[in-house]
């Protein structure tokens, strides 16, 4: 089972004093980034921290260009960037590597889809920073920890969405802080501002059973992209597949996302077990019962959600084969260690 520590490595200062220039404020000619920086194969995970702010900003400068967008000032939006990477937190998944995995692979999803010729440039840019700031601050535990821990967020937010809601309210705090939206209309940010919310918290996975039968309901209907609220659903629903989606990378790189995501619900469970609280997830115990969760995460909510995406974008069938594959080999990978497990038990009896 793979195992990775992230360690945040500072400031995202990038070493430098901040750009004058709108032009340059994106770029930094000193960083070498991945020749493959689009491509669906990049790898995060591989990624040291303090190059994610650069990724980030890469991102942000090629949809700018694209669109030749002026709703936004490029300096302004690099001082975000920057905040918004020291407000990560150190935790073993859900820190800047998801969400600079996220962000990506919704811009890739998006290009594959062709959905920046069919959408709103407004509700794009808005779509990027959700897909950015929709972990930000994230403690490294689960709603249902804030909620039976009676924690501060809990008891703030009425015990819905929990950690959404505080996801939205520190980007916010961020976006008001940089006057992010200083060039925009009130329209404009009326626009931006429901993206942004409907996108995050439609991460929460209290949602994703509805949001797997809306996938399957539109798979009849489609979407209406002259409609601004249809195309912001299909933002949500992209993103929610970003935010799900580790099977659709490498064998090698699923299992590394895999193994950091149970490391969390491992700490957790540690955590709950010392407030007296009942563990939400089961500690895994060794690597049977790791790919056994896999195998069951794969199977019955990842899959179900991409089918469904990719009989409405079928653009997307190379991630659904990457999803079969993961699922195979994990299968594969348990169904061995249950086989040496039953082959050491009976030489133990014989």
């Amino acid at each position: 089972m793979a195992t990775r520590k992230l360690i945040k490595t500072g400031s995202f200062s990038l070493g430098r004093p901040s750009p004058k220039n709108e032009m340059t404020a994106l770029d930094n000619k000193h960083i070498v980034l991945p020749p493959e920086m689009f491509s669906p194969e990049l790898n995060i995970l591989e990624m040291e921290g303090w190059l994610l702010s650069s990724i980030i900003m890469r991102i942000f400068k090629v949809f700018i260009d694209r669109f030749s967008y002026q709703k936004v000032s490029s300096l302004a939006l690099r001082e975000f960037i920057i905040d918004v990477c020291d407000a990560y937190l150190e935790v073993p998944y859900h820190n800047l590597h998801h969400a600079t995995n996220v962000l990506h692979t919704t811009y890739v999803l998006l290009e594959k889809c062709g959905l920046f010729e069919k959408l709103n440039p407004d509700v794009l840019f808005a779509t990027l920073i959700a897909a950015l700031v929709h972990d930000i601050g994230h403690p490294g535990n689960n709603n249902l920890f804030e909620i039976n821990s009676f924690s501060e967020l809990a008891l703030k937010y009425n015990d819905l969405s929990v950690l959404e809601q505080h996801h939205c309210a520190l980007a916010f705090e961020l976006i008001k802080k940089h006057n992010l939206n200083s060039i925009m209309s009130r329209e404009d940010f009326c626009v931006f501002r429901k993206t942004i919310v409907t996108c995050i918290l439609g991460t929460d996975m209290a949602h994703h059973k509805a949001s797997t039968e809306l996938l399957i309901k539109k798979t009849n209907t489609g979407f209406d992209f002259k409609n601004l609220d249809e195309q912001i659903l299909a933002c949500k629903l992209l993103l929610h597949a970003a935010d799900i989606g580790n099977p659709i990378q490498s064998p090698e790189v699923c299992e590394e996302w895999s193994a950091l995501v149970s490391q969390e619900f491992h700490n957790q469970s540690v955590r709950e077990s010392e407030l007296g609280l009942t563990p939400t997830h089961p500690l895994v115990s060794c690597e049977m019962s790791f790919y056994s969760g896999e195998m069951k995460y794969i199977q019955y909510v990842c899959l179900p959600y991409w089918e469904a995406l990719t009989e409405i974008f079928p653009e997307l069938r190379d991630e659904l084969e990457k999803i079969y594959q993961n699922l195979r080999i994990f299968t594969e990978k348990h169904d061995e260690l249950v086989r040496k497990n039953s082959v050491f038990q009976l030489e133990q009896y014989s």
